[in-house]
Order: C-alpha cells, then sequence, then structure tokens
C-alpha cells in the first residue's frame, strides 16, 4: 500500500562527483560533443555541472523516489529534463525524458549566473507558512565544489510571512529558476538543440505488493483535472474505456475500464532490495539486455499495470537513470 509522505525525502539528490579532465588542457566543462547519452560510452561524461530538483513535499514515497529533476546540466553540454506528458488516465508507464545540447561556453554561463544568484553564497529564503509545499535545491559544481542552495515553497508561496530581505532573495531564485527551464531564451534559440528522447541503458524498479486501486488499503488513482476533461485509454486499457474519477465506477473493481491485465516482468526478479526504513517500497536495476526488454515491454504498459514475478502480482513504479546514475542506491534517502 502506497502511504502519503509529509515532508519526506526519500528521493535524495544524487552524488555530484567531478571527473578529472581526460587531458591536459581540458577544463572543468567541455564543449558539447558526440558524447552518447550514457556512462561509460567513449568521450562522454556523467559530471553534473548543474541541477535543479524538487523534494519533499506531501507525495508518496514511490513519488519521491523516482522524481526527476527539474533540469540537468552536464560538463559536455548535454541537458536533461522531462517533456511534456500525454494527458491519459492511467499515464503511460514510463516517463518523457528528453535530451538536449548546449555548448560548454554556455554551460559556464548557467553556472556562473547561478552562482551571481547566490547558490554558492548562504542566504536567508525564509519558511513561508505553507504545509506539505515542496523545496527548490538548486545544486551546481564550481572550481571550489559542489555548492547547493535550497528554498522552501519556491513556486508556492506569496511572500506572506517573510521578511523584505527573504523575499528578495527569494525574487532572485525565482528569477534563476525561470531562466533554467527556459533555456533558448536564457541562451538564445539558436543555442539549444533540439530535444529527442533520452535512451537510457538502465532502469531501476521501484516495487511494492499488488493492491487494487479500488480496495480500502489503496491509494486513490484519481486523474487530474486536466487529463479528467478530455482523457485517452490508457495503454493496455480495454477499448473505448473512458476514465473514472473515483478509479472503479461504482466501487467495483471488476467494472474499472481503466483496470490493467497482468504482465509477466521482464526485469530481475522482483521485489529486490528495501529502499530505505519504513517506506515499504523495494528496488531493483536491469541493464543491459534486460533493460531493453524493460524499456520495450514498458512502452505498452501504465502505471497501474500490474507485474507478475515470483508468483505475485508488484506495482512497479519505473525510473531510467541518468547519466551520472548506477543504481537503486541513488534512489535512497538523502537523510
Amino acid at each position: 500500500m502506497a502511504m502519503l509522505t509529509r515532508g519526506a525525502r526519500l528521493a535524495g539528490l544524487v552524488p555530484l562527483v567531478l571527473a578529472a579532465a581526460a587531458c591536459a588542457g581540458t577544463g572543468v566543462y567541455g564543449a558539447a560533443g558526440g558524447a552518447g547519452d550514457n556512462p561509460g560510452t567513449p568521450g562522454g561524461t556523467a559530471t553534473v555541472a548543474l541541477r535543479v530538483d524538487r523534494i519533499g513535499g506531501f507525495v508518496t514515497p514511490a513519488m519521491l523516489a523516482t522524481r526527476l529533476p527539474v533540469l540537468a546540466v552536464y560538463s559536455d553540454g548535454r541537458v536533461i529534463d522531462e517533456g511534456p506528458q500525454i494527458e491519459i488516465f492511467p499515464p503511460p508507464a514510463l516517463p518523457n525524458i528528453q535530451l538536449r545540447r548546449i555548448s560548454g561556453a554556455d554551460v559556464r554561463r548557467l553556472v556562473d549566473r547561478a552562482v551571481a544568484s547566490g547558490v554558492a553564497a548562504e542566504r536567508d529564503f525564509g519558511q513561508p507558512p505553507i504545509a506539505d509545499a515542496p523545496s527548490t535545491r538548486f545544486t551546481i559544481q564550481t572550481a571550489d565544489g559542489i555548492r547547493t542552495a535550497e528554498v522552501p515553497a519556491l513556486l508556492e508561496a506569496d511572500g506572506s510571512g517573510l521578511t523584505a530581505h527573504q523575499r528578495s532573495a527569494r525574487r532572485t531564485a525565482r528569477s534563476l529558476y525561470d531562466a533554467l527551464t527556459d533555456l533558448p531564451g536564457t541562451l538564445g534559440a539558436g543555442s539549444v538543440s533540439e530535444s529527442r528522447p533520452y535512451a537510457p541503458t538502465a532502469v531501476a524498479a521501484i516495487s511494492e505488493p499488488w493492491t487494487e486501486p479500488c480496495s480500502p488499503s489503496a491509494p486513490a488513482l484519481s486523474p487530474s483535472p486536466a487529463s479528467s476533461a478530455a482523457a485517452s485509454p490508457a495503454p493496455g486499457a480495454a477499448a473505448g474505456a473512458s476514465p473514472s474519477a473515483g478509479g472503479a465506477p461504482d466501487g467495483s473493481c471488476g467494472a474499472d475500464p481503466t483496470r490493467q491485465s497482468p504482465r509477466p516482468w521482464p526485469g530481475p526478479t522482483l521485489p529486490g532490495e528495501p529502499l530505505g526504513d519504513g517506506v515499504g517500497l523495494s528496488c531493483v536495476t536491469a541493464d543491459g539486455d534486460r533493460a531493453t526488454a524493460l524499456l520495450a515491454a514498458a512502452r505498452t504498459a501504465a502505471t497501474t499495470t500490474p507485474w507478475t514475478s515470483g508468483g505475485r502480482q508488484w506495482r512497479v513504479s519505473l525510473r531510467p537513470l541518468l547519466p551520472e546514475e548506477s543504481g537503486c542506491a541513488d534512489l535512497r534517502a538523502g537523510g
């Protein structure tokens, strides 16, 4: 059963490690070149130069563990973020992760802008009187090491309950956030490549024992208002099915037109290793041929697809790993 966690930080910041230059004269930030999407690609690097995360908030532990960064900029010019998601219920099993590229000079510009915005300084952002709102964390790699700034309720607060100094610091942080989430506007349209799907070589699977969506012990699986208005049938759902506001019409699991058929699990045997204490989640990582098979199966699955492994059914949340991530440990609690 999934439970809501108030202010939990299960999806901690992944370790950011400054890679040594491959040859003399190479700086921290190289020009965007022909490196592949993933770690181990010849000529590539998994060094994160700048990253923006939304952390905490009133969401399920599985959502915290699988949450993607708002933006990750790598020293070789790769930019990874999450693209628009199709409005269907239940949603597709895989997130829409996109890859773009910028120049090494523009990577430096973004880091310099973050430094000028106070990411490397001790700034007081205050604590707005908003319960359960996530915080926004900025992380940059500088010559002096990793620097971070964490702003509570950056996108939710209206300035009430804060001092003038705190409101000023937050305005600067919000301006930085807006600049980083609009790279064509910040760097110039010709400075950012077209988006293309990110191709992971490994996938983490966060699992918990399957419970019916309409059982008293299961979380509500209601679609968002936007997706309720004009939703399409989910992958694997019956033809002509439409979402139900309560997860199942008339309280009947068997009559739910969005209910998914169980599928055989193509990855490592579930559930895997516990993903922290007291959260009821486990994790396995698929790579190589298993990752290829899992990604292929997931493309026609939904977030509510039951997966069968070891004679049991499991609810699985999939998280493609980013270049600097290697396994479930990167998704564990960060404190």
